[in-house]
Order: structure tokens, then sequence, then C-alpha cells
């Protein structure tokens, strides 16, 4: 053969050398030779084959991978070819899922395409687990190796979704369709949708399609009639419909949020449903809780109910309050109270609803009177009754200190009384009563009255009392 220093250029101290003029995909092999004064040597043992090609590396990541379609028990993914190949031929992708974790390092990710690639650049992902969301990578391979991977964006749920329906109506038939008589009508159209639509089809004149055999799948529907006539012509409406596509989105605030209750650790709040879910279902509502003088708001606790009470808060401390909706689809923005609230136990003074003024009993029965009230602190209750003695034509009428005195002491009372069924109430003393019963006279006999207090101190005359 050639001397390399004749093929290839002049000698050259260096051991290494650039060789030029290769074919392109041709394998060669070299020796070497030494030469000094006394002249030149044997040649080396021959080198292995090396083919006369561009340098190869992995393949870049695939590109725009995304979400065709969902099932609850499936997920189908897209993807294109890599801008870059590595000089190499893709020879095929590989697919791998897992489900999400808090921390990367704990998932587990599962090869889901053959082990040695798939051809195609989409691929259905099956028995996956119904409303599980899942993380999916895709990668190319060739001659190199697998090159990078890329992330299918979200991480996609295996669920149902729902597709309005559609028809494909061929050009023809949004023309006029001539045809001679004796002839058949045949209307094919594809159609889509899920759940898969329901299909109607009528004529403008309202005619029934008696002579029609109508056949309708998932994916198309058909009208046939066979020997048309005259009176088959007309205009014919193809109606595809199913369940609305349900649109979810984050619901709107709660509504107006009530204090309930106040003591001088909690504090009890309820609020009303937002005005629109945004199509999916409330789950539960997140209180969050702000003390004076901080920044930051603090999750309090989350409920499912429109009622919630924190507690361990500190006595006398002013708190802001705020409530958030959440669906599957987010956390709606937050209502606030309207004022800030201080924690205490609060004074409310007993108030008492009474339903009925007057009871009766057959003699010889049980006599109940069930009376509602609320006060804060917790009312001591006694009873009494407001006439001690009475006669045919007089009554001894007793009653009780004011709860509240309104801050000055009590300086005496004011009594009234009205027979019955009058409107009319008669002052009974013309100087203020200073103890806590009162005789009255000159009754009709066998005629029901009723009395009422007022309370008086150096304000001024109070409210009047329930009737009795």
């Amino acid at each position: 053969g050639l001397r390399g220093n004749t093929g290839f250029g002049p000698r050259r101290s260096p051991r290494s050398f650039k060789t030029t003029g290769l074919v392109p995909s041709h394998e060669y092999e070299f020796r070497i030779t030494a030469e000094n004064a006394a002249g030149v040597s044997a040649p080396s043992v021959s080198s292995p084959f090396y083919k006369a090609t561009d340098a190869l590396y992995k393949p870049g990541p695939p590109c725009n991978p995304r979400v065709l379609d969902t099932t609850k028990s499936s997920i189908t993914v897209a993807w294109n070819k890599p801008s870059y190949d590595g000089g190499s031929d893709i020879s095929g992708y590989i697919v791998e899922t897992c489900m999400p974790c808090e921390k990367e390092e704990e998932e587990e990710w599962t090869i889901v395409t053959p082990k040695n690639g798939l051809l195609a650049t989409s691929f259905t992902i099956i028995d996956l687990k119904e409303n599980q969301e899942y993380k999916i990578n895709i990668s190319a391979m060739n001659s190199e190796g697998l090159g990078e991977a890329v992330s299918v964006p979200g991480n996609p749920k295996a669920e149902n979704r729902l597709l309005p329906p559609e028809i494909d109506l061929d050009i023809e038939l949004r023309k006029v369709v001539c045809l001679r008589a004796c002839c058949s009508l045949r209307l094919f159209v594809p159609i889509r949708g899920r759940p898969p639509p329901e299909v109607k089809w009528t004529k403008d004149d309202g005619e029934h399609l008696d002579r029609a055999t109508i056949d309708s799948t998932p994916s198309y529907t058909s009208l046939v009639i066979e020997n048309v006539n005259r009176f088959d012509s007309g205009k014919y409406n193809l109606t595809v419909e199913n369940s609305s596509v349900k649109v979810s989105e984050k619901p709107q605030p709660p509504g107006k949020i009530t204090l309930k209750d106040v003591t001088k650790n909690s504090v009890t709040l309820t609020w009303e449903r937002p005005e629109h879910d945004g199509g999916s279902r409330v789950g539960c509502y997140v209180v969050e809780i702000q003390p004076k003088g901080v920044d930051k708001w603090t999750q309090a606790l989350i409920v499912k109910e429109t009622e919630a009470t924190i507690n361990g808060l500190n006595a006398g401390e002013e708190y802001m309050f705020r409530v958030a909706a959440r669906n599957e689809k987010g956390t709606s923005d937050p209502r606030q109270i309207g004022v800030p609230v201080i924690v205490k136990d609060l004074v409310i003074a007993p108030v008492a609803k009474m339903l009925f003024n007057t009871f009766t009993v057959l003699c010889g029965e049980d006599l109940t009177v069930e009376i509602p009230f609320f006060a804060r602190p917790k009312a001591a209750i006694s009873w009494v009754k407001d006439v001690v003695t009475c006669t045919k034509d007089t009554m001894v009428i007793a009653w009780n200190e004011p709860v509240i005195d309104g801050g000055s002491t009590i300086l005496g009372y004011h009594l009234e009384r009205k027979e019955r069924n009058s409107i009319l109430w008669v002052k009974l003393n013309t100087s203020l009563i200073t103890d806590q019963t009162f005789k009255t006279t000159n009754l009709e006999p066998g005629m029901e009255y009723e009395y009422r207090v007022y309370a008086e101190n150096i304000v001024g005359i109070g409210k009047a009392s329930k009737v009795s």
C-alpha cells in the first residue's frame, strides 16, 4: 500500500495526524511506520476499522408534549420529534409515569411503553386509577442512547373528559342534493362528543320521517329513504346534543360573615354560602385570622360547614377574620368580617321570648310553661306569681327588681293595669312606689286584668316590663 507520509502529507514529529479526502461512510484501518537516518521501520499492527462519519450524540427532548384525551382509566399523550436528533435517526420513544409525591426523591417512575421504544409520536397510557393525577415524561432514543426527557405540562388526571357534540358535514351535503325519482337518498354524517350525543332528524315542514331508516352510533348517523318521490323533497335538519360540558373554576367568595358568639378565649363565626360555586361543589371553607398589629394572615382551621369556632385566643386582644371557599378547582378570594372582634366575655341582659301571655289548663291537670330566653353570663332563674293575694275586687301585685339598674340606684316603680280585652292602660300609682308590691282595688268580679311595671332611677323612667 501507500506510505502514510506519501499519501497524507510531509513527515511530522507530533504523534497525531489528520487524514482528509475520505469517502463518507467507508471504513478504514490504519498502520504506522517510523523512520530515522538508517531507514524506515516495519509497519505497526493495523488499527481497528473506523467509519468516516460525523460525531454522534444523544437526541434532544421531544417537542410540544400534550394531552389529547383522558378517561377514568387512561390518558392519551402526543408529542413532536426533537428539534435535534444527535446526528443519528430517532429509533423510538420512551414514556414514563409516576404519581406525584411531596418529595421528588420518593417518586417511583414506571416505563409504560415497550422497553425498546415506541415508533409513533402518540401513546395511550392505560390501567390508571380514576381521578388520580400523574406526572408524565417522554424521551427520544437514537443509536447513542436515551436523550433528555420532557414533561407533559401540569399533572393530567385520569377522568372522563366531557366534549361538546360536533358534526362533520360533507361539503356536498351543504348544497341541494338532487335525485331522480325511485332512487335512494343516503345522508351519512360523522359525529362525535362525550358522552355520545343523542341524534334527531327532522324536516322543516314538520312531516314525520316514517319512510326513513335512521341508524346512529357514537361516531356517525345516517338517514336512508328508498324509492324517493316528490313528497320526500324538502330541508332535512340534524340535531345532536349531549349533557352540557361542565366547566369548573374556583368558587366566588362566601357571603356575609356574622359574629355568632364570643368569649374570653374563643370566637364563633357563621357565614353564607357563595352565590356561585364555580360549577363544582364547595368541599370546605378556609378560616384565617389576623391579630391586631400583625400584617400576615394565618390559617386557623378548615371546616365543611358554614360555621366555625376559633379557640385558643388571648383575652382582651383584637382580631380580624376572613373566610374563603374551596372546591376541586381552587380557593376563592376571601370574605372579611366587617369589623375587628375583641375577645372578651359578653354581657347580655336576659331576654325572654314569651310566646303567650295567658295559659289555660283544666282543673286537676298539670300546667307546663316553657319560656325561651338568652343571657350572658348565664342568668339565675326564679319563678314567682305576680298576684300575691286576690279577692273578688282586690289583687296584690308583686315583681322583681331589674337585672340592670342602668348604673344608678332604683328610686321606685310605676304600675299600670288594663282589662284583658281593652287597649287602654291606666296608671295605678299617684306617687312613686318604693316597694315591690302594690294592692289594687275596685276591681270588677270575674274580669281578667293585665299589669306592667316601670322602674325609675335618677336618669328617668325605663321601659315597661313584660305584660303579666
